[in-house]
């Protein structure tokens, strides 16, 4: 549960009146889960083609994903779920979203006990993953999204943004910078970027190397 304390925000003014929510980290870190799952399951469709070395890169790499996964979602609970009812009030119907939550945490649980066990069981419980994210955040763009964009100020989206940062790790960041930068356009990631600030643009030239020579070792 969160420990911060969530801001007073006033639902947003009409079309024109003030600045819409930025959403645009929200639409590249779900392509990046969803891609990274379809791209894993099928790598480990066949497991009998992994070497030892490329077994290594594979079980960091899916311990890794599975944190930023988590980390997402326990985000959206603590810190954007909140924000949302406050502004959106009747609105909105955060249950069905606040359930898949509850699902996932288990089927993240077991997917993290089969990071270092047999790789096709592996797979088994990444394509479950994926089955419900698909569903999840396929319902999140199309139903949430546009109330977010109605009713979250854009100074309140951009408040939970900060406090997300905040949140991680430097050993989560050296992940996380170059695995969004890896799946944004050149436009989303120069804006990423220009709101992140230099510190952001230095990490993701010191890890944007070593994250592209595991990602070659791990899919070809």
């Amino acid at each position: 549960m969160s420990t911060v304390q969530i801001p007073t925000f006033t639902a947003r003014g009409g079309a024109g009146q003030e600045p819409e929510p930025n959403l645009t980290s929200m639409y590249v870190i779900h392509r990046a889960m969803l891609a990274d799952l379809r791209r894993l399951t099928a790598l480990l469709a066949r497991p009998g083609s992994l070497g030892v070395a490329r077994v290594a890169v594979l079980r960091e790499y899916v311990s890794s994903l599975l944190v930023e996964i988590d980390h997402h979602h326990a985000n959206e609970d603590d810190l954007l779920w909140p924000i949302i009812e406050r502004t959106a009030g009747p609105a909105v119907d955060l249950n069905p979203f606040t359930d898949d939550h509850a699902m996932l945490e288990p089927l993240l649980n077991r997917c993290r006990r089969a990071v270092h066990g047999d790789p096709a069981a592996l797979g088994t419980e990444l394509a479950e993953l994926l089955a419900l994210l698909d569903e999840h955040i396929a319902e999140e763009e199309s139903d949430l999204f546009p109330i977010v964009s109605r009713f979250v100020p854009h100074q309140a989206y951009a408040w939970v943004e900060k406090q997300v940062a905040k949140r991680a790790t430097l050993k989560e960041l050296t992940f996380t910078v170059p695995w969004l930068a890896s799946y944004a356009t050149k436009q989303e990631l120069d804006g990423l970027l220009a709101d992140a600030g230099a510190p952001f643009r230095v990490l993701l030239a010191v890890t944007r190397g070593r994250y592209a020579r595991r990602v070659r070792l791990l899919f070809g």
